[in-house]
């Protein structure tokens, strides 16, 4: 691949970023930026982040936002070269870093399915917030009420650039990045 090709596939790149709780642990992160081929471009991963008993009591029912979009994610995405036309997340309260970025971003349900390690789980966000939902091919996209735009951006670059990704699929490979990067997310 020619230097002008890659720089290409930079400009063309979307993110995935999800947060795993371990309740020993704590929270565990990963973003992988892929090109429109879903070819991985970056892989970047946090230690285990373990908020106080001072910050849970504290932040209280804001404390997922603000341990997985306003610390983790906002740490991932300010580590990546590349500067990802969307990001899309499995994690709802990885949503809350939206007020620090200029990315569009939106987030996808889903359950950890029965085969991966059970003592993981999805933080879900517990602040009040509304959501849009938008089709991208046979996906529902949430996004943050106060940015309906993202919704726009994303599902248009998405049909343009990478139909044929699976926007599941990625969020498999981080998983399982995290457990080669950190063998304590495996510990039951």
């Amino acid at each position: 691949m020619s230097d002008n090709s890659a720089e290409i596939d930079k400009g063309n790149c979307f993110g995935f970023v999800t947060v795993r709780l371990h309740p020993e642990h704590g929270y565990f992160g990963g973003l992988l930026v892929v090109n429109s081929l879903a070819r991985p471009l970056e892989f970047h991963c946090t230690l285990p982040v373990k908020p106080s008993r001072a910050q849970s009591i504290l932040y209280g029912p804001t404390l997922d936002d603000f341990v997985c979009g306003e610390q983790i994610a906002r740490a991932l995405l300010s580590k990546s070269k590349s500067k990802p036309i969307s990001i899309f997340t499995d994690t709802s309260a990885v949503l809350s870093v939206r007020h620090f970025i200029s990315i569009p971003i939106g987030w996808i349900e889903t359950e950890l399915k029965e085969n991966e390690q059970s003592s993981l789980v999805i933080p879900i966000s517990n602040s009040p917030r509304s959501y849009r939902s938008i089709q991208v091919d046979d996906t529902i996209v949430q996004v943050p009420e106060a940015f309906t735009e993202d919704g726009q951006i994303i599902a248009a670059t998405w049909k343009k650039l990478a139909p044929q990704i699976d926007l599941m699929e990625p969020f498999g490979r981080i998983t399982e990045a995290l457990f080669e990067a950190n063998p304590a997310a495996k510990a039951a």
